[in-house]
């Protein structure tokens, strides 16, 4: 049994110096935009179209729609779709189109067949898109002031075709902000391992290139679509980057643990292509990776110990580095096996309600699992 157990600590130690390693490659040369003052050239700004989905957002669309509309942008459009909102979404958006030359509001009371709600309603804005250059976003998002003159002069400056940005997320909680910590850490991985990325509070493309890559009509029936669609954009060729937000966006996302749970019980089995297997093995990785090493240095022989003492020295520095990029404070470290804890049960909460459901519901439509597993490709 201590033969085991140190060899399992070192498998673990060995994984651990290997992903400090990838973390710290990615994350040194990606750009953090902040929400200070632009300070860059002045230079002939593209024109740019804005599109946001709008489904029920009554309680963030005016500030949303306001905040863009006031930035300092030559040639901006926001194109609002009101995607068969039930609340006063519409009433608002109705009265901002009023104020605002720059906004278009599309209405759609229908959805057709072999489309995801969200999917179909960027798909109708970006139709309606006149800029140069198309930013996709979500309703709920905080932009700070100069923003889009910020990302749009990297975006030119580097020779970007796409360009994607995690955001700040705004959340109540200790254990709430762990887990968020640990999910921003996991979309860095994702985003270095599989060499693509996309994140939709922020998806920044050219025009000529979403067009060429099919838009939304590609990946019409992907439940993470935003990533889907980076995925289309490195295949076929074209130039992507990724950076963090400090103060550029923001989004609440979920106002407690349980609505996280909930929030995200159509997306994280898709995550895994809705495959039991795939899913079970993620939560084993997890439960290995970012459980075992803790528990580790209380149990079994020394030198297990020792070598369980590498991937937890290893976290800490992750952390440590890592909050420099995305909000994750070194004291998460200290819940880090909980947050990885309610990981596993934000993964086994959508499986299983996938599952007992046969499929999902969105946007108050109701998507079978068997149509769902066609369509997959993450």
């Amino acid at each position: 049994m201590n033969v085991l157990l140190i060899v399992i600590a070192s498998i673990s130690a060995i994984t651990w110096l290997g992903l400090g390693l990838l973390f710290y490659m990615t994350m040194h040369n990606k750009p953090i935009f902040r929400g200070t003052a632009f300070s860059g050239k002045e230079i002939t700004y593209p024109s740019l179209s804005i599109v946001i989905a709008a489904c029920n957002e009554e309680e963030s669309i005016e500030q949303t729609v306001t905040r863009l509309l006031n930035q300092d942008y030559p040639g901006l459009e926001l194109i609002v779709v009101n995607d068969r909102s039930t609340d006063s979404t519409g009433v608002i958006l109705a009265e901002l189109d009023i104020k605002y030359s720059q906004l278009k509001v599309i209405t759609i009371t229908a959805l057709p067949p072999n489309w995801l709600g969200k999917n179909h309603a960027v798909h109708q804005g970006a139709k309606h898109a006149t800029g140069a250059w198309i930013l996709l976003t979500d309703a709920d998002v905080m932009f700070s002031p100069d923003s889009l003159k910020k990302t749009i002069s990297y975006a030119l400056e580097h020779k970007l075709d796409h360009l994607t940005i995690l955001p700040d997320v705004v959340n109540r909680g200790f254990f709430f902000r762990g887990f968020f910590s640990l999910f921003m850490f996991s979309m860095t991985v994702t985003f270095a391992t599989k060499r693509c990325a996309g994140f939709a509070t922020f998806n920044l493309l050219k025009r000529s290139v979403y067009e060429a890559i099919g838009g939304y009509e590609a990946i019409a029936m992907q439940v993470i679509d935003d990533f889907s669609l980076g995925q289309l954009v490195v295949k076929q060729g074209y130039r992507q980057n990724f950076g963090y937000s400090k103060g550029l966006t923001s989004v609440k996302f979920y106002d407690s643990l349980s609505a996280t749970f909930k929030g995200f019980e159509k997306n994280f089995f898709g995550c895994t292509n809705y495959s039991v297997t795939g899913l079970l093995l993620t939560c084993c990785l997890i439960l290995f990776l970012h459980v075992y090493p803790f528990v580790g240095l209380l149990f079994g022989p020394q030198l297990a110990r020792v070598l369980c003492g590498v991937p937890v020295i290893t976290v800490f520095i992750i952390y440590h580095y890592g909050n420099r990029y995305i909000d994750a404070p070194t004291v998460n470290f200290f819940i880090h096996p909980i947050s990885a804890l309610l990981y596993i049960g934000v993964l086994l909460n959508s499986m299983i309600k996938t599952l007992r459901q046969g499929g999902i519901n969105w946007r108050g439509t109701f998507y079978s699992l068997k149509e769902l597993r066609k369509y997959t490709s993450f």
